[in-house]
């Protein structure tokens, strides 16, 4: 799967190819190509998400949970 990083000392971003199965282990561990400095996740939702209720900003009762 193609997940995105960022290197914060370069100030560029890179899609890298981890397989799922690895990808706790190994998304702690990658370095940016150029400098080798630890890579950022940037994450990303593409995904649809919807609900209400209790747990979601904006309760049935008025209050606000995050």
């Amino acid at each position: 799967m193609i997940y995105k990083f960022y290197c914060k000392t370069c100030d560029m971003e890179h899609e890298l190819d981890i397989p799922i199965d690895k990808y706790m282990d190994l998304k702690e561990k990658q370095k940016c190509p150029y400098c080798r400095k630890k890579l950022e996740r940037i994450i990303e939702w593409t995904g649809v998400a919807t609900g209400s209720g209790d747990g979601w900003y904006g309760r049935s009762d008025g209050g606000k949970t995050i």
